[in-house]
């Protein structure tokens, strides 16, 4: 039987208070597991200004497992979770490539399971987040209404609370790094538009041991923007709606105001359907703006091709 080569891509900036922490507990997980399994573990370190690079290293000189082999990319600067997923998934070899977070919060123990699911014929496994233990109340509700808005906007259904803990089989990750070249990208949301065999896994994530979150609302934010315009022309939509109601309303006004004048009927005060009348028509003409811009901006990113990340070293 030939031996299967899984790919570990585990995304890293400013983590050196947890990653040997996260490294003992992955590598007694794969040690665990069957000797016909090679892992290639490609730990790709986004423009950390700590002692991530370090500490990296060391993992590397240290692991004497004939059966896995670590490869370090280092980028330039930092680039985003985003790039440096997509950056391991392009130099993945492996059969199957699971993406990982070194935060602790994936727990390597659910692995194995995804691998079997794999072997059974999923070419995508979901990790599917039922309850994060540090969440704050917050963040809570904005993960359900980000979902719902996602799913109301975009024709793709999306899988709630799945996460960038994934596994995805070697043709899955070809065409990701073939055709999905996006500057604004959302894995997570790519893989599961790609159609193919799909599998779900729920687990709890722990709460963080080590250092903070490096997604800050802002952050979070923008990611979420980054999912809606990548999956939905319906804030198009939704200001062309918005434009149609405003031209309705005025005309409506405009027949209003004339049958006042002709037939001498007492008019509404001047002064307040004049405030009203501005207000309500500037408000939706920034709002037809606003989402234009948006798209816009994405538009001309795509447009420069810049490249997604820059890798400063890799070994």
């Amino acid at each position: 039987m030939k031996e299967q080569s899984i790919s570990i891509v585990i995304s890293l900036f400013n983590e050196e208070k947890g990653i040997v922490h996260f490294w003992n507990s992955l590598k007694e997980v794969l040690n665990n597991m069957s000797e016909k399994i090679n892992f290639e573990l490609l730990w790709v370190n986004d423009g950390s200004t700590d002692n991530t690079q370090k500490l990296i290293d060391n993992i590397r000189r240290d692991n004497s497992s004939d059966n896995i082999k670590s490869i370090s990319i280092e980028f330039s600067k930092n680039f985003g979770h985003e790039s440096a997923m997509i950056a391991g998934v392009d130099n993945a070899s492996g059969d199957a490539i699971i993406c990982i977070d070194s935060d602790g919060q994936h727990p390597p123990k659910e692995i194995p399971k995804m691998i079997e699911i794999f072997n059974q014929g999923s070419d995508i496994v979901l990790m599917q987040r039922l309850e994060r233990e540090d969440n704050s109340f917050i963040k809570k509700k904005l993960s359900i209404f980000f979902y719902k808005i996602i799913n109301f906007l975009s024709v793709i259904k999306f899988e709630k609370n799945s996460t960038d803990f994934f596994l995805i089989s070697k043709r899955v990750g070809d065409i990701l790094t073939s055709n999905f070249r996006d500057q604004n990208r959302f894995i997570r949301g790519f893989i599961q538009s790609l159609g193919f065999n799909k599998s779900k896994i729920s687990f709890k994530a722990p709460a963080r041991l080590y250092g903070e979150s490096n997604y800050s609302y802002l952050s979070l934010l923008k990611l979420a923007f980054n999912a809606i315009f990548s999956f939905s022309n319906k804030p198009l939509r939704i200001s062309v709606f918005l434009s149609v109601f405003f031209i309705i309303f005025t005309l409506v006004m405009v027949g209003y105001t004339l049958y006042t004048y002709l037939y001498g009927e007492e008019a509404p005060s001047g002064y307040n359907t004049i405030i009203i009348f501005m207000s309500a028509s500037f408000s939706i003409l920034f709002v037809t703006l606003s989402i234009l811009s948006l798209y816009f901006e994405k538009l001309i990113q795509e447009i420069r091709k810049r490249p997604i990340y820059i890798i400063k070293d890799k070994k």
